[in-house]
C-alpha cells in the first residue's frame, strides 16, 4: 500500500515539476497594448499615428490606406489611430515614426473629448483627390512604458 502512495506521489510531483516549468503567454493588463507605428499621417488625412496593434487582438480595425498617386499602400489588421503625441503630453524623447515598436497604456475618449471637433480625426480641410482617412479605431495614450 505505501509502495502504491509512494508511486502516485512521484507521478504527481513529476506532473507538477514539468508543467511549472511550462511558459505560459500572460496576458497583458487592462488597456495595455503592444504594436508597431504604420503611419504619421498629416494635413488632409488628418494629424495621427497610426499603430498596427499585435497585442491584443481586436481593438482596431481592418483595412488598407493609400496616399495620393498610390505612393504608399499600407493593409493592416489591427489598427487604431492615436493624437500626435506632443498634442497628448507624451514626452518628445518617445519617437514618432514608422516601424517604432511600443509598449503602452492606453484609454477611450470621454464623451467631452468625443463631442470636440477634433482635427487630428477629422481634418477640416478640403482636400482634392483624399479619399479619406485611415480607418482606425480611435484611442488615446496615456503612457509608453517601453519603445524600439
Amino acid at each position: 500500500m505505501n509502495r502504491i502512495i509512494l508511486k502516485t506521489s512521484i507521478v504527481f510531483l513529476l506532473l507538477f515539476v514539468t508543467q511549472a516549468g511550462c511558459e505560459k503567454k500572460a496576458e497583458l493588463p487592462r488597456y495595455h497594448a503592444k504594436g508597431s507605428i504604420i503611419a504619421v499621417t498629416s494635413q488632409c488625412y488628418s494629424d495621427m499615428v497610426v499603430i498596427e496593434v499585435e497585442n491584443p487582438k481586436g481593438i482596431g480595425k481592418k483595412g488598407t490606406f493609400n496616399t495620393i498617386g498610390k505612393d504608399i499602400d499600407i493593409s493592416y489588421e489591427n489598427a487604431i489611430g492615436v493624437p500626435y503625441f506632443s498634442q497628448i503630453g507624451l514626452p518628445d524623447s518617445v519617437p514618432q515614426i514608422v516601424g517604432t515598436w511600443l509598449y503602452f497604456e492606453y484609454r477611450e475618449f470621454t464623451n467631452e473629448e468625443k463631442e470636440q471637433d477634433l482635427y487630428w480625426l477629422n481634418p477640416t480641410l478640403i482636400c482634392q483627390a483624399i479619399y479619406g482617412s485611415p480607418s482606425v479605431a480611435p484611442f488615446i495614450i496615456t503612457k509608453i512604458f517601453n519603445y524600439k
